[in-house]
């Protein structure tokens, strides 16, 4: 680059209008950045005795500022940031105006030349939110900004997505249609366990085997699962269908509806949710949830499989058994907006998988002028197919319907109603009606629910929720009366004598440390009160964080009991650390502890997860019961992750009864490949939840539909919420067990692929995931080109020169996203990565618009399917003065 020359100076203060206070040998080309952000590589800057001169016409259009200049009229016309705060430059009169202000400048600070105006480093920080600062011998110059300009403005909405959880592109993600079919290959799961024991009286063999697909033109999910003795002991089976947009039933809408095992909702006072054989249908959005009413989480649990539930990163509960082929938590805790919960599985050998929702809290309104219906009808604990002894409580058959509807007033006010007829646990049935209101007051969301029975009960609840300071704050109070029944405040349980009242307050939030980290804290409290004089208080402080390479969660829990037979006050507590020594190599430990009346340990637990390798794991645990019965009892075990399988062998021993256990369980799954149509062998997961297959390849003839001919890419990553899957020499990949939540994401990287030139469409591919379903992703990619254009001003005369910083778009003829190029100093615009087709060459509509600037003639570029290397020539425009006036 050439550098600043010192000869040819003209002495400022002899300078005439006409003369700028630098010459042709001052050129510097510098590169322009805004902290890690490059504005351009090379920006025609000129360095004189008189200081260093930029362009303000190039440098406007590199902040995106609408600001244009009129070489003939000797000034420059615009706004900064808002229209309201225009901006003049005039040479003829040394003058600059903007709102309020007037400066005046000298001859040696600005200057017309080459169709410019150069303004010097310390003029054009007075009219623009800016500092320079340049450094002509590494020709870089630093920008800081005053304000924020458009660029980072970008920047920052990019930031606010990526907090969210999403990037700026996934809002342009590709919906990929997943319509149910008469009648699709099911997915299989299977797990098969035995055990030898000792004495060979606890001996057993077990097995369970999942189904899901397409019949019917709905989901279909099947479970058979055994005793210890290997005799069939449970079965349940549904048909489903799901829509998030509102649906699941076509003319009938819904969110999701279903036929066969399924569960009713639940009151926000009185009936609670209850499985059963029946029917169920929701137009309510699926992850949703409001104050009055419980979000029980249920799903499907292997054999030999553990679950935490953790809800905004605080773990509040776990089960370790599946029931009836299940796990279920009941009104689990949820902060005042938006929660994320985590479901955290982890298999008898230390494999571990998660499950991530989202599930907004709120008053539940519902939009103006829209309706919204939950219906449920089931025979209490009765499934389709009656086997195997009853394990559900209150499995006597008896009949439970629910219905319940809320209607939007208006944007801050909705209508609710709702009646049942249900038996509950060791009570006769009944039937109930209520009303109720949600409702918004400032920062504050309310809920109101009144209910009344056939035999003479009733009830009102009033929940308050809000987040001061970021802090949720949720208060329940509810008041019964003869003998009301509400199984939702007794998490389904109503053997005992009827509710008078009940209280809950719950706390979330974060706890800062030193260093500027925070500690998520949960506080849970609940009091009840019983017409028998008995009354029950629950209290539990959570809260869990990582503590350098520690993750610590603890937990302290109040029970006190007061009235009838039984009164009594403990406090317990519990702590568990996990950390990883190494990238294969994880320790857990813990301990439950009572504080009081007693203080003493209650049981200790440690285990080793060592990673030996791909394919194979080892697990080492000890865990002790103390008190007077203390057991210990150590257990080993080895999983073998093969490709196709799970095969795991566990063993333990009881040192105090000098027990022992020895176990082999092996799962696999069944997924039919939609490719080659033919079912593979896979590890466990395919009918847990849905699949996507990828389908890439090179679309020499541009029709989107692949040929025998056509050759497939491998090496394309997809980011699936179970992890990623690379394409393979055929360019297909198959991504299993992607749960069921309202929508899932899929992103496409082909970073890893040999050839530079292959481009495709959207990376995002959105679509809405179900066990045993299946959705094709078909990416096809062309081979690219680099097109090269260069931008000219036309001047008066008819002349032209290079003109930087202008923003030229490539418009598809046949649809989708221009793409976008800036010219850089000598007026070159360069595009990558073009796919074959036809363009037509357009002006930055918004810069075009600000600078009013148009095109001299319409341009048009044409792409070969070979793709490579194409000159589309000259983008001439010219600046429309008396536009701009």
């Amino acid at each position: 680059m050439p550098a600043a020359a010192q000869t040819n100076r003209t002495d400022p203060t002899q300078a005439s209008v006409n003369t700028p206070p630098f010459g042709a040998d001052d050129l510097l080309w510098m590169e322009l950045k805004a902290g890690d952000v490059q504005l351009t590589d090379t920006m025609n800057v000129y360095s004189s005795r008189s200081g260093v001169f930029v362009p303000l016409g190039e440098f406007a259009r590199l902040l995106d500022l609408a600001i244009g200049v009129f070489p003939a009229q000797r000034r420059a016309e615009g706004w900064v940031l808002a229209p309201d705060r225009q901006l003049t430059v005039d040479l003829n009169s040394r003058t600059a105006t903007l709102p309020g202000r007037r400066i005046t400048f000298t001859a040696d600070q600005a200057a017309i030349y080459a169709d410019d105006l150069y303004v010097r480093l310390d003029l054009l920080e007075q009219l623009l939110p800016v500092r320079l600062r340049a450094d002509t011998a590494a020709q870089f110059m630093e920008l800081t900004a005053t304000e924020p300009l458009p660029f980072q403005q970008r920047e920052a909405r990019a930031r606010r997505l990526a907090q969210a959880g999403m990037r700026p592109d996934d809002a342009a993600g590709v919906r990929v249609a997943t319509p149910y079919r008469l009648f699709s290959p099911p997915a299989f799961d299977v797990n098969v366990g035995g055990q030898l024991t000792r004495d060979g009286v606890n001996q057993a063999s077990r097995y369970d085997i999942r189904a899901a697909g397409d019949l019917l033109w709905a989901g279909f999910e099947g479970y058979v699962g055994s005793n210890d003795d290997g005799d069939i002991s449970d079965v349940r089976v549904m048909l489903s269908r799901k829509d998030p947009r509102g649906h699941a039933l076509g003319a009938l809408g819904g969110t999701r509806a279903g036929l066969g095992d399924v569960f009713t909702p639940s009151m926000p006072i009185g009936a609670a949710g209850f499985g059963g054989r029946g029917v169920f249908y929701t137009s309510a959005p699926l992850e949703n949830v409001d104050l009055a009413t419980p979000l029980n989480l249920r799903g499907e649990l292997a054999l030999g499989e553990e679950v935490e539930l953790y809800v905004n990163e605080v773990l509040q509960a776990a089960q370790t058994s599946p029931v009836q082929g299940r796990y279920e938590f009941l009104d689990v805790p949820l902060a005042f907006g938006l929660n994320t919960i985590r479901l955290v599985f982890y298999g008898s050998q230390g494999q571990t998988r998660e499950v991530v929702r989202r599930i907004n809290f709120g008053a539940g309104q519902v939009e103006a002028g829209q309706f919204r219906l939950r219906l449920g009808a089931v025979e209490q604990g009765l499934t389709v197919f009656d086997v195997g002894e009853r394990s559900l409580a209150n499995s006597t058959g008896e009949a439970r319907l629910v219905a319940m509807a809320e209607y939007g007033v208006s944007s801050a006010l909705t209508l609710a109603a709702g009646v049942a007829r249900f038996t509950p646990e060791g009570s006769e049935a009944r039937s109930v009606g209520m009303l109720g209101l949600r409702a918004s007051i400032g920062p504050i969301a309310a809920q109101l629910d009144a209910a009344r029975d056939d035999v003479g009960g009733q009830g009102a609840t009033l929940g308050l929720a809000a987040r001061p300071f970021g802090v949720s704050i949720l208060g329940r109070h509810s008041e019964y009366s003869g003998g009301f029944i509400d199984e939702t405040r007794q998490l389904g349980v109503s053997s005992q004598a009827a509710l008078d009242r009940a209280s809950d307050l719950r706390l979330d939030g974060q706890v800062g440390l030193p260093g500027g980290s925070g500690v998520p804290v949960s506080l849970n409290l609940r009091r009840l009160e019983r017409v028998n004089g008995e009354r029950v208080v629950n209290g539990e402080l959570r809260a869990s964080a990582p503590v350098g390479r520690f993750y610590a969660s603890s937990s302290v829990a109040l029970e006190d009991e007061r009235g009838g037979a039984v009164s009594r006050q403990r406090w317990l507590g519990a702590s568990d650390v996990a950390t990883l020594v190494s990238s294969r190599l994880q320790l857990r430990g813990g301990v439950s502890y009572e504080l009081s009346p007693d203080a003493r340990l209650e049981t200790a637990y440690a285990t080793a997860d060592w990673q030996v390798s791909d394919t194979n794991a080892l697990r080492f645990g000890v865990i002790k019961a103390l008190g007077p019965q203390g057991e210990t009892s150590l257990q080993a075990s080895n999983l073998w992750r093969a490709p196709r399988f799970d095969l795991a062998v566990n063993a333990s021993y009881e040192t105090e009864a000098q027990e022992w256990r020895i176990g082999l369980q092996l799962g696999f799954g069944l997924s039919f490949d939609p490719f080659d149509r033919r079912y593979h062998v896979t590890r466990p997961g395919p009918a847990a939840g849905g699949a996507v297959a990828v389908n890439a390849w090179i679309d020499e003839n541009g029709d989107g539909l692949r040929q025998p001919d056509e050759p497939g890419v491998g090496g394309i990553v997809a980011e699936t919420p179970s992890g990623p899957v690379t394409t393979d020499a055929d360019g297909q990949a198959l991504a299993v067990g992607l749960g069921d939540s309202a929508s899932a994401r899929v992103r496409l990287d082909p970073g890893n692929v040999d050839d530079p030139f292959l481009v495709a469409g959207a990376p995002v591919r959105e679509f809405v995931p179900r066990p045993g379903g299946l959705a094709v992703i078909d990416y096809p990619m062309q081979r690219s080109a680099e097109v090269e254009l260069t931008g000219r001003l036309r001047r008066a005369d008819g002349s032209t020169r290079a003109l930087a910083a202008m923003g030229v778009e490539l418009v598809p003829e046949n649809g989708g996203a221009p793409i976008a190029g800036r010219s850089d100093h000598a007026g070159v615009i360069f595009f990558e990565d073009v796919r074959p087709g036809v363009y037509t060459v357009r002006l930055d509509p918004e810069q075009a618009r600000t600078l009013n600037i148009r095109m001299v003639t319409p341009v048009q570029v044409r792409v070969p399917a070979t793709g490579g290397f194409v000159r589309a020539g000259a983008v001439e425009v010219t600046f429309d003065q008396e536009a701009a006036r």
